[in-house]
């Protein structure tokens, strides 16, 4: 772990992140798989996950920051490092697009609460305020909770092995 991350001995107080992001300071995203963060600008909300690019001119404007999992905001050291991120970042957005376009709102809910739950796992959507949630995919929060009961009430199957059965020799019936 880097000596400039913000976790267990932070630089600064976790309260001074957004001034720091403000005020035009570029992070990435320092966490394990299953871990990331949830950027609220005004009029709409970002997913990010492990190595994404947070902050710099992307999120002047951002007010809220939520992390998702054990997370860790950190410098890029070397322009590679930061270049990497933005690509990563642009990988996370296009991700979620996937969801977002399409036409039907209470459809684009119930994906996106598929893909937060396959990313972050489902302690993370259960921690997560439906007006958050809206915000990232552009429905209104009671479409959200329409779309979180959906997927209670859809419990995934889990995987059952084939049936093998023993090679029977085929039979040629003349005719």
């Amino acid at each position: 772990m880097s000596n400039q991350s913000l976790s267990r001995h932070p630089l600064f107080a976790p309260t001074q992140v957004l001034s720091n992001m403000r005020s035009g300071q570029l992070f990435f995203v320092k966490a394990n798989k299953g871990s990331g963060v949830i950027i609220c600008h005004p009029h709409h909300a970002e997913i990010l996950g492990p190595g994404a690019a947070v902050g710099g001119m992307l999120d002047l404007d951002c007010h809220r920051l939520i992390p998702l999992g054990k997370v860790a905001l950190t410098y890029p050291e070397s322009y590679e490092q930061r270049r990497e991120s933005f690509q990563i970042r642009q990988k996370w957005i296009g991700a979620a697009q996937k969801a977002i376009k399409h036409p039907v709102p209470l459809k684009r809910a119930y994906l996106m609460v598929m893909m937060i739950e396959k990313y972050f796992g489902r302690k993370a959507i259960a921690e997560l305020p439906d007006e958050i949630l809206a915000s990232i995919v552009g429905v209104l929060p009671q479409t959200m909770t329409i779309a979180r009961q959906q997927r209670k009430q859809v419990q995934p199957v889990p995987q059952q092995r084939k049936r093998q059965f023993p090679k029977q020799k085929s039979i040629s019936v003349p005719v």
